[in-house]
């Protein structure tokens, strides 16, 4: 094992130890777990972006890989493995960056819960799964660490289980995950028997030809990021996913978890079909522009940004299935930045109602309504100004990080268009479309949560900012939003630098990169003035609403709830409801039905009579065994047995005389026998 595979392995197996100390001595640390914790955690960070500086500086970036036999039953080899790349190091930095800055947010967010330490365990578990699926060689080691995010995440969610939502939300997460890791698995699996080998990049060069079979394989497989990633139709699971800690939001639900499965979706591009990856780009599409909508009418904080990252997610299934992989990864890493921010600001600001409201003893104001907000600006100014960065960030301003990844995917869909027509027309439809609304509904939750006057000066009284270990992480999210940071060009409008050029386009084994790669460019001046256009709408148009308040905004409501549209966004589209009505109800019915055949008639009818039949029987069996074979006969013969023996023994007396007259006897006998039958 040499200096690289020993790096990678701490860097893998690190957070589990924090997880393995934690989970076992943490009852003894308790409120000193982040002491454990943080330096861990820390040292994984080092680690990564040593990795990165490393290929940064180096000519052809780094590229390091190596695996070890699993099992081997003779016909069938098991390897499993790590690959290091230039992307993959940059979603370990992802990673470790984003959990350390979680990490050192709770220390003072969790602070007095009496769980404490079990809560740091559960991230190093949840840190450790994150990194085996990013440094996995093949997609069956991915799917076991896939499985390992699933069960931590879980944890995570119900983390407040005496709370009566927690519990119910975690496990809506988990088996909603498990429908689309099913396909994940079925598709891995055909994979596997057409080409026996389950590494990604033997798969990548062995797949040469298109055929059905294949896109049914690519579409099994992307069903795992269709679940993981929240798209439609599994998206229900994210914003119940809510009920967990703040902190756990920033970390899975915005930038590492729902991430794997445009990362995965992005190991997989290469040998994705044409007709595979349009059916990617229509679900991100709907995905985009169906959330968006939805999070226009949410006045829970954190629901806002639930319904926002589904939306952003959506944007970069539909970059990866218009050929724009390199935007789609982009997004990703930008997103994460921002998005970890607005959920640690939200929880900044959560934390600052709650401090009030408990200083009021109520008990019944909601910390996270953006209707008891109002006004807090002043109180929480660094608050204000990092979610305000990253709002400029999610709605595609120029200077801030999201406008270029943005931009890439929108030229991509534009260009998508030109190349199809016909349907496809939707793609771009939905992507400046949900551009549009993300800027108005996150520009309507700064204006509602930190402008305007006070909706309850009572609670406004005793707001604060929050402590240093909660907004350092703040100030270095927001400042990792500049586009600056990913090009390190002051150019606003020029999205080349270190970062395009460490991904590079690649290759796809069925599309010319270079063909979608001049196409992309040829539309990028196009998408830059629509996406500048849609965003500067949106921005306006909260502006009038909720900060000039020019609008009557329960008028506009009314007139929308009166032709459908205010419900529809209300309601989510009604998904929960359908999925109630012909999915749960149908189930639960049946279930009770399966119930009632199974107890009812199974057990008590057929069951429980064979029981009445075998005891009648044994009762026959019984009386037969005792009453006539043991009593009659058995016992019969042994009576008749002893009577003999006693009347025999009565002619063994030891009298010589009598033996001969036995004997005599016995020879008159059989001479008469003889003299009758002659």
């Amino acid at each position: 094992m040499d200096f690289n595979d020993i790096r990678i392995v701490l860097y893998l197996f690190l957070p589990l130890l924090s997880f393995i100390i934690l989970i076992f001595f943490g009852s003894k640390i308790k409120d000193k777990s982040h002491l454990i914790a943080l330096p861990i955690i820390g040292l994984t960070l080092l680690n990564s972006l040593s990795l990165l500086f490393k290929s940064l500086f180096s000519h052809h970036g780094l590229h390091l890989e190596n695996s070890i036999e699993w099992f081997n039953t003779g016909s069938l080899v098991i390897s499993l493995g790590y690959m290091i790349d230039n992307v993959s190091i940059i979603m370990l930095c992802v990673v470790s960056l984003i959990s350390f800055l979680v990490h050192l947010y709770s220390s003072e967010y969790m602070k007095g819960d009496s769980r404490y330490s079990r809560y740091y365990a559960y991230l190093g578990i949840f840190t450790f799964s994150m990194n085996g699926i990013v440094l996995s060689d093949s997609l069956i080691m991915m799917y076991i660490f896939w499985e390992l995010v699933g069960l931590s995440s879980f944890l995570l969610i119900g983390f407040w289980f005496e709370k009566p939502n927690p519990p119910l939300a975690a496990n809506k997460a988990f088996l909603t995950n498990r429908v689309g890791d099913i396909g994940m698995f079925i598709g891995i699996m055909m994979l596997f028997f057409s080409f026996e080998t389950f590494n990604i990049n033997e798969l990548v060069n062995e797949i040469s030809s298109e055929s059905i079979y294949l896109t049914i394989a690519g579409i099994l497989v992307f069903m795992g990021a269709v679940g993981k990633s929240a798209q439609f139709p599994l998206h229900i699971w994210l914003p119940d996913a809510m009920e967990g800690p703040t902190p756990v939001s920033a970390l899975i639900h915005a930038a590492t978890m729902v991430a794997a499965g445009v990362y995965m979706t992005y190991r997989i591009f290469p040998f994705l079909t044409p007709d595979a990856l349009m059916v990617v780009a229509l679900i991100g599409a709907i995905t985009a522009f169906a959330a968006a909508i939805s999070a226009i009418t949410r006045n829970d904080i954190k629901a806002v940004l639930a319904y926002s990252t589904i939306s952003q997610l959506g944007y970069m299934v539909m970059a990866l299935g218009v050929g724009a992989h390199i935007y789609a990864f982009f997004h990703l890493v930008t997103h994460a930045m921002f998005k970890a921010c607005l959920f640690l600001c939200s929880g900044s600001v959560i934390h600052a109602m709650h401090h009030s409201l408990h200083h009021l003893d109520d008990h019944h104001t909601d910390p996270q309504d953006m209707n008891n907000m109002g006004g807090l600006k002043d109180k929480m100014p660094i608050t204000h100004a990092a979610m305000l960065i990253s709002t400029f960030a999610i709605a595609g301003v120029p200077f801030f990080s999201g406008f270029l990844s943005k931009d890439g995917i929108l030229a991509g869909t534009l260009s998508y268009y030109h190349n199809h027509h016909g349907w496809t027309v939707i793609l771009p439809i939905a992507g400046f479309g949900a551009a549009m609304i993300t800027a108005f509904y996150m520009f309507r939750l700064i204006f509602k949560t930190f402008y305007g006057k006070p909706k309850k000066p009572e609670i406004f009284k005793h707001i604060h900012e929050s402590p240093f270990a909660m907004t350092i992480p703040l100030i270095l999210l927001s400042v990792l939003s500049l586009a600056f940071i990913f090009t390190f060009d002051f150019n606003p409008l020029h999205a080349d630098g270190w970062f395009k050029d460490m991904i590079g386009y690649g290759k796809h084994n069925f599309l010319d990169m270079n063909e979608i790669k001049h196409g992309i460019h040829h539309a990028h001046d196009q998408a830059m003035i629509l996406s500048l256009l849609v965003a500067f709408v949106g921005i306006v148009a909260s502006i009038v609403f909720y900060y000039l308040n020019k609008v009557n905004v329960d008028k506009v409501s009314k007139f929308l709830d009166m032709i459908g549209l205010y419900r529809l966004s209300k309601n989510k589209f009604y998904v929960d409801e359908i999925y109630n009505l012909f999915l749960y109800q149908p189930f639960m019915k049946f279930s009770k039905i399966a119930s009632i055949v199974d107890w009812d008639y199974y057990d008590q009818k057929f069951i429980d009579s064979w029981g009445w039949i075998t005891l009648k029987i044994s009762k026959l069996s019984g009386n037969a065994d005792y009453n006539i074979l043991d009593q009659k006969i058995i016992d019969g013969t042994s009576h008749l047995t002893n009577f003999t023996s006693k009347k025999l023994k009565k002619i063994q007396s030891g009298i010589i005389q009598n033996y001969l007259l036995g004997g005599f006897m016995c020879l008159v006998i059989i001479f008469l026998l003889i003299q009758q039958f002659n």
